[in-house]
């Protein structure tokens, strides 16, 4: 029979290499590897520095049949992302990281190869023809990746297991394994990983989750044979059971550890490389603007003048809940890129962007624009050394002052907008439309908010009598989407832009004050350049229920597509409330019963 290190050993004298080549702990140093070689001289598996005939034939049960590579998942990034693939089809030097997967695989000797799909799977069947390999399903690709197996529960033997997002720097893979190992390396940040708990021959004792540094699971895995029959005779047990069907597959070989043994095959940090989220895509040298569309890169450099390659020192920015940012260089100036998420088109018209856009930049009010389209697309100076709101915005009455008179220019500009009926934004059907797709998956939203909803329309149609006239405006304004630095004050981020009430853009500029304060009065007399009276003063408040009941029917709806609002729903729950319930009698007061 032979052992772990003698097979290593061998492998190590078919490839020509030395021991000190391996990139995972195999030997303590040269003396353990000498003596190795030394033992299978005696046996007859090694002579003349080749391994023998009979050699060949003992390490025969060892030889790898085939490999999995799973592809069901990927709408996680892709959706919400400048990408329209899959992220097994992201391409590095020329080559989808999911083809330079299978070449490493044939490469060590492995023909039979099942690739499983879901996410956008017509774009792998190109792999069939191209590449050989078989194609197995995933029909529930949102779920736990232990589906992608039961897929395949047939075909797992002396089997590698692969990720379709991963990056060998060289080929990991070999023509005979010893025994079930999983790949790992040693993180710091262990947020979004599985950690393992070994014992001391490096058998998993546990796969769970910590904030603790340790050794995670990454990248690919091995099942022998017997590993393989336990694990699908298992998984056909359990897998009706309750959430078993939501599990990572190594999280069900947690759950059974007892009965399935598998070692940690701990990696270099320099080795291997995936990705989970759009912001680890940086970790492979060229892969992102390498899989930005044609489109993206052409536009920056028709926009800039410049060429591919003048595009330096770009960032993946982790902000944003409707788009994707990114920042580069050129010529020495620092810009922002953005490309709209696919979900944010349910509730943002690019047209009134644009608009609106052109409009503050053409004011002042956002001196960071250079280029807008209807797509979505969007580029800007990036501004560094921004101040931190956080002690002014709605704290330095002169500052909120400032704001006001910006907000101010920019309604100016479209005064006398002949098209504004193209632009016209009514926030109670805005509202109403996004309860409607959210009662989609949350049931009869208008039924559960009844009382809210006809109370919040009662207070639209009181601010109707205020005759205020309508103008193009931001419609979200708050401290994320003000700028300022010592030199300048920009407000950005145009998305949710309309024709409607002046009075929408106060939303989360006065409403994080008292009803009753009198730095209301300050900022809306900043606005209208006199002072407010008493009804306009009114009517600026009950706009700021207004707005945030758009942005509380905004966060049931993000909500319904499975994406996290935060505590935002609550938080905007609770503006409604507080202003209704202090504008409603005060008009009924000045207008009588509607």
């Amino acid at each position: 029979m032979v052992t772990f290190r003698e097979l290593e050993a061998m492998k190590l004298i078919m490839k020509g290499a030395s021991f000190e080549s391996l990139p995972y702990h195999v030997f303590e140093d040269a003396a353990e590897y000498d003596a190795t070689i030394a033992s299978l001289e005696a046996k007859g598996y090694i002579a003349d520095g080749k391994v023998t005939e009979m050699g060949l034939n003992d390490i025969e049960p060892y030889r790898v049949k085939n490999a999995i590579v799973m592809a069901a998942g990927g709408g996680d990034i892709s959706s919400k992302s400048v990408y329209s693939l899959p992220k097994g089809l992201y391409v590095k030097d020329g080559e989808t990281l999911i083809e330079r997967q299978i070449r490493q695989l044939k490469e060590a000797g492995i023909q039979d190869i099942t690739v499983v799909v879901g996410y956008k799977q017509e774009m792998y069947f190109y792999l069939v023809e191209k590449c050989g390999v078989e194609l197995a399903v995933n029909v529930a690709p949102t779920k736990g990746n232990i589906l992608s197996l039961n897929a395949v529960g047939v075909s797992l033997d002396s089997t590698y297991i692969c990720n379709c997002d991963n990056y060998f720097v060289d080929n990991p893979f070999s023509s005979y394994e010893h025994s079930a190992f999983h790949a790992t390396q040693y993180k710091e940040d262990t947020s979004k990983e599985l950690v393992v708990r070994k014992n001391h021959g490096g058998r998993i004792l546990e796969v769970f989750t910590t904030n603790e540094p340790g050794e995670c699971i990454y990248g690919h895995a091995y099942m022998d044979p017997a590993f393989s029959y336990r694990f699908s005779k298992l998984l056909a047990e359990q897998i009706n059971t309750f959430r078993v069907d939501m599990l990572f597959w190594e999280e069900f070989v947690s759950r059974n550890i007892d009965d399935l043994d598998m070692f940690a095959r701990s990696y270099s940090p320099d080795f291997l490389l995936e990705f989970d989220s759009v912001q680890e895509i940086q970790n492979i040298d060229g892969l992102f603007m390498d899989n930005v569309s044609a489109k993206v890169n052409e536009k920056i450099c028709a926009i800039l003048d410049c060429q591919p390659d003048e595009i330096m020192d770009i960032q993946i920015l982790q902000k944003g809940l409707t788009n994707i940012l990114f920042t580069f260089v050129v010529k020495g100036t620092k810009y922002i890129f953005r490309y709209p998420g696919d979900f944010s088109q349910a509730f943002i018209y690019r047209d009134r962007e644009v608009r609106a856009q052109q409009l503050a930049a053409k004011a002042g009010s956002d001196t960071t624009y250079v280029y807008i389209d209807e797509s979505g697309c969007k580029m800007s100076e990036f501004r560094a050394n921004c101040h931190d709101l956080s002690d002014v915005y709605y704290k330095d009455v002169d500052f909120m002052c400032e704001v006001a008179r910006s907000i101010r220019r920019m309604h100016d500009q479209s005064i006398g907008m002949e098209d504004w009926e193209d632009f016209y934004n009514d926030p109670m059907e805005s509202s109403d439309a996004l309860m409607r797709l959210a009662s989609q998956m949350k049931g009869n939203l208008f039924q559960r908010f009844a009382k809210d909803h006809e109370r919040i329309n009662k207070l639209y149609e009181y601010t109707k009598k205020d005759g205020f006239e309508l103008r193009m405006c931001h419609n979200d304004i708050n401290a994320d989407n003000v700028l300022v630095t010592d030199t300048t004050m920009d407000i950005i981020d145009w998305e949710f832009a309309g024709y409607n009430d002046p009075a929408y853009d106060f939303g989360r500029v006065i409403g994080d004050y008292d009803c009753d304060d009198p730095d209301v009065a300050t900022i809306v007399s900043a606005y209208l350049g006199h002072e407010c009276s008493e009804i306009e003063r009114l009517h600026f408040l009950a706009y700021a229920a207004i707005h945030n009941y758009y942005y509380f029917n905004w966060a049931l709806y993000v909500e319904s597509i499975g994406n996290s609002s935060r505590d935002w729903m609550i938080f905007f729950y609770r503006q409604v409330q507080k202003f209704m319930n202090y504008c409603l009698p005060r008009y009924e007061q000045i207008y009588g019963e509607i």
